[in-house]
């Protein structure tokens, strides 16, 4: 075989599996039909905030995974939240979306673009179970590369972007849902789950609470 054919076959071997390491590549969720304004918010409020199918539905409730694209993209709407899965980003993103029954909504969106690090929170006056209601917390702060570095640390450690998106058997429970997604120049994902008390998943979104200056009581940090 001659050293040209060699060389050239490493180069396809090297290829397959630089692919290969790249999970839930954002090019399978590009659309940039969307009509978005120059914050890349939607303009439609109607507009899913999730692509459908990150969200297959693993019960036995079928249509679930639709019913909650709906739910989760309402709170967002209200919230005036860039879309995250639509087009390739110039900046890494990680959007913690906090939907208890009966308490406000939450959502907190930290981020890395170059060697700045911002965090951004934001409170609706509704029920995370029910309507969003209007939004009456909008705060942006900035924030160093340590925090930044601390929670990669145990975004890391949560194996976030392995995770199911979805829990294995979903059931209808009451309770709290922590959504969070992350998105880079060639990834997107999302994880959601319910109640999840104590562990790595939870450590991380709780970690994003901390930073900022919501004050919420213990029994309500659930």
């Amino acid at each position: 075989m001659s050293r040209l054919i060699i060389i050239f076959l490493t180069f396809i071997l090297l290829q397959s599996c630089n692919t290969q390491l790249v999970t839930n590549r954002i090019d399978e969720y590009l659309d940039d039909s969307i009509k978005v304004d120059t914050l890349n918010i939607p303009i439609d409020a109607n507009q899913s905030y999730f692509p459908l199918k990150v969200f297959t539905d693993t019960s036995i409730y079928i249509g679930h995974d639709t019913f909650i694209v709906k739910w989760y993209s309402k709170h967002l709407s209200a919230m005036k939240e860039p879309l995250m899965f639509n087009k390739t980003q110039n900046k890494i993103i990680y959007r913690f979306l906090w939907l208890r029954t009966f308490n406000n909504p939450v959502a907190i969106r930290i981020e890395k673009q170059l060697d700045t690090y911002n965090l951004t929170w934001k409170l609706c006056d509704g029920a995370g179970g029910y309507d969003p209601g209007k939004l009456v917390v909008n705060k942006t702060k900035s924030i160093d590369k340590e925090t930044w570095g601390n929670f990669i640390t145990l975004l890391n450690k949560s194996g976030f972007w392995n995770l199911n998106t979805n829990e294995v058997d979903i059931q209808c429970e009451d309770g709290p849902q922590w959504i969070l997604e992350g998105v880079d120049r060639r990834r997107y994902h999302v994880v959601d789950r319910n109640s999840p008390l104590g562990g790595s998943f939870y450590d991380c979104c709780n970690f994003l609470i901390g930073l900022t200056d919501l004050k919420i009581k213990s029994d309500n940090k659930y």
